[in-house]
């Protein structure tokens, strides 16, 4: 495919770029965005029918008017039908309905991943939505729920493993030669856990849980004294390594701080 991002083929953004082998092409899926337009375009030919046997010029100015509405919403299900996102081991790009490569990420350009789950009540029933957003270190943010692809689930997988490969070092390093670590508002010292005006003691915690929507933090109470939104707290899956492996990397522990600065 001879597909443009100024000029240059797929081929060539990806090696520009460095990104590796390819995972994998997605499509969002478009099957709600479908059955409204064809909604949209039978209720025009409705009311267009039954405004030309009456004779009601507002009917058939009304039908017309939800056709027109129709093609829009056709048009731009379309484009997004046909909008792919491309997976590769050092990064992403997305590739539009001309073929034109419309951006390119590296893995190296995201400054934080946060992934969650949506929960929407519908009146009748909740739903779930998995969310993926990608801060970019220029100010832009990625968000892979939009369009939300059908693999949605597998793709969070994949990019968290390789952004947080890159990750979790940045973090240790940041651990010991500052001693602490941040991850939003969330932040781990040789103290404790730190949130908002919060401070919860290492030898306190009994209990880290990270479900769909929150982050919690457990005591000896029957209630967590950290209860944290998941949107908010970047990097998790690194957060969760580094409680878990605490003993060996708090900067307190012998052999783990950084040498003083020597003064000349």
């Amino acid at each position: 495919m001879d597909s443009r991002e100024g000029g240059r083929s797929i081929e060539q953004a990806v090696a520009a770029a460095g990104l590796g082998e390819l995972h994998g092409r997605y499509r969002p899926a478009v099957a709600a965005e479908i059955a409204i337009a064809a909604c949209c375009a039978t209720l025009g030919l409705v009311l267009l029918a039954a405004g030309a046997a009456d004779g009601a010029g507002a009917v058939v100015a009304i039908g017309v008017g939800v056709l027109a509405l129709a093609a829009i919403s056709g048009l731009v299900t379309w484009r997004k039908a046909n909008t792919w996102r491309h997976l590769y081991t050092g990064g992403t790009l997305t590739v539009d309905p001309q073929g034109t490569v419309t951006s390119v990420v590296s893995w190296h350009d995201v400054a934080h991943l946060r992934y969650w789950t949506r929960v929407t009540n519908l009146g009748t029933a909740y739903v779930e939505v998995p969310m993926c957003r990608l801060d970019l270190n220029n100010g832009e943010v990625v968000d892979l729920g939009k369009p939300r692809y059908k693999e949605l689930p597998e793709i969070v997988s994949f990019v968290d493993a390789n952004i947080s490969a890159i990750k979790l070092p940045l973090k240790i390093e940041e651990l010991r030669s500052t001693g602490s670590a941040a991850f939003g508002p969330i932040t781990l010292a040789a103290e404790g856990v730190r949130w908002r005006e919060s401070l919860v003691p290492w030898h306190a915690v009994t209990r880290v849980e990270a479900a769909k929507t929150r982050l919690k933090i457990w005591t000896d109470g029957s209630r967590p004294v950290v209860s944290q939104l998941l949107s908010a707290v970047p990097e998790l899956t690194v957060l969760i390594h580094m409680f878990g492996h605490w003993q060996e990397l708090r900067p307190d522990r012998p052999g783990t701080q950084a040498e003083p600065e020597q003064k000349s």
